[in-house]
C-alpha cells in the first residue's frame, strides 16, 4: 500500500511481534505492537483497510507500546535494527525495524508481565533475552534496565519481578526455545545467541 502511494513508511515493532520476526523462541503473537515514525494518520488508514480486507480486529496494529519506549533512546537511530524493507531498500514502501535485544529486554523488564506460577505472559521471553544479552548477575539486570529508563520509572513491581524471575532462572536447566524441529537450539535474536556480546 505504501509502495502504491509512493510513500516510505518506517515502523518499529516491539514485544511479541519483534520476537516473532527476529527470534527463534516466539512462534505466535495476537497483535502487532508497533510505533510509526511517519504520519500516524496514514498508518491508521492502511491498518483499517487491512483489517477490513482480512477480517482482523480493528486494533490489530496498535501503538500502546509507546508507554514503554525509553526516554533515553532517540527514535530508530539508536538501539534498533532494520529487519527488512518491502519491496526493497531503494523503492517506496515499508521499512520494518526491531529493537536491539538489550532494548527489548529492558522494555519487557519495565512492563514486568510475568507469572512464575503459570509461566504465562513475558517470563519465557525475558529469560531467553537475558541469555541472548548475556546478563549473568541479578544486580546487573537492574542496572541494565536503569540504563534505558530513569530510576523514577523502576517501580517496586519491577524490583519484585526481577527477584522472582531470577529465582525462576536459577531453577531452569536451559533456555526455552519453542521451535519443535530443534528443541536443543539456544535462544537467538537477530542472529545473536548467549555466546555473542550484545
Amino acid at each position: 500500500m505504501a509502495s502504491r502511494e509512493g510513500k516510505v513508511i518506517e515502523i518499529a515493532v516491539y514485544r511479541g511481534s519483534a520476537l516473532l520476526l527476529a527470534s527463534n523462541f516466539r512462534i505466535a503473537t495476537q497483535d502487532v505492537d508497533a510505533v510509526a515514525v511517519a504520519d500516524q494518520t496514514l498508518i491508521n488508514r492502511f491498518a483499517t483497510e487491512i483489517a477490513a480486507t482480512r477480517g482482523w480486529p480493528a486494533d490489530w496494529l496498535n501503538d500502546g507500546v509507546r508507554t514503554y519506549l525509553s526516554p533515553n533512546v532517540d527514535g530508530l537511530a539508536q538501539h534498533h535494527e532494520l529487519f527488512r524493507s518491502y519491496p526493497d531498500d531503494a523503492s517506496p514502501g515499508l521499512r520494518v525495524f526491531v529493537p536491539a535485544p538489550g532494548y527489548l529486554l529492558a522494555m519487557k523488564l519495565m512492563a514486568m508481565r510475568i507469572d512464575t506460577t503459570t509461566g504465562q505472559k513475558d517470563l519465557p521471553d525475558i529469560l531467553n533475552l537475558i541469555d541472548v544479552v548475556g546478563v549473568t548477575q541479578k544486580n546487573e539486570l537492574m542496572t541494565f534496565a536503569q540504563s534505558f529508563y530513569p530510576e523514577a520509572r523502576v517501580s517496586p513491581q519491577v524490583i519484585l519481578g526481577i527477584e522472582a524471575l531470577w529465582r525462576e532462572r536459577a531453577g531452569r536447566q536451559k533456555p526455552s526455545v519453542q521451535q519443535p524441529q530443534d528443541p536443543d537450539e539456544p535462544p537467538r535474536y537477530l542472529g545473536r545467541s548467549g555466546s555473542t556480546p550484545q
